[in-house]
């Protein structure tokens, strides 16, 4: 290879690691999905302890077997960085002990005025099995635990 072109291609990948560089895992908030009325409750708090959802004893005696996850980023200011990603691993232990995980990506951030962005994913028939959600933006991590769990 031309060494032009290979000092080229090395600038260029130092560039795409300072347009990276300002991500950060800022928040992380989970909701119910309550079936009998299709909206979201108000955000769980870390490490709440919910039992039997999926069988109607949720908030409000309600049914809910879903969980909305919204990941809350930081950056640089109205700026959309090529290179910015961020890593999720869910990880939720099934009845019989086994660790169940789930890896997920983000990327294509566009920060506003207000240098935030907010990326959301749902969990399906989330609420029996203890939740961990693990979530990596550069040298930035958040950890959110909801022990989930259904009992005869």
């Amino acid at each position: 290879m031309d060494r032009r072109i290979m000092l080229a291609v090395l600038m260029g990948l130092a560039g795409s690691g300072a347009q990276a560089a300002n991500l950060k895992i800022v928040d992380i908030k989970a909701s119910l999905y309550l079936e009998t009325t299709g909206q979201f409750s108000e955000p769980l708090s870390d490490g709440a302890s919910l039992h039997n959802l999926a069988r109607g004893d949720g908030p409000d005696k309600r049914l809910a077997s879903g969980v909305l996850i919204d990941l809350t980023f930081s950056g640089d200011k109205n700026s959309a960085p090529k290179f910015a990603t961020a890593a999720v691993d869910v990880l939720q232990t099934n009845h019989a002990g086994q660790q169940v995980v789930t890896h997920k990506g983000f990327d294509n951030f566009v920060f506003g005025a207000d240098g935030v962005e907010h990326k959301a994913f749902l969990l399906e028939n989330a609420t029996c099995m203890p939740l961990q959600v693990v979530v990596h933006a550069n040298k930035t991590t958040k950890t959110l635990r909801l022990a989930f769990d259904c009992k005869a």
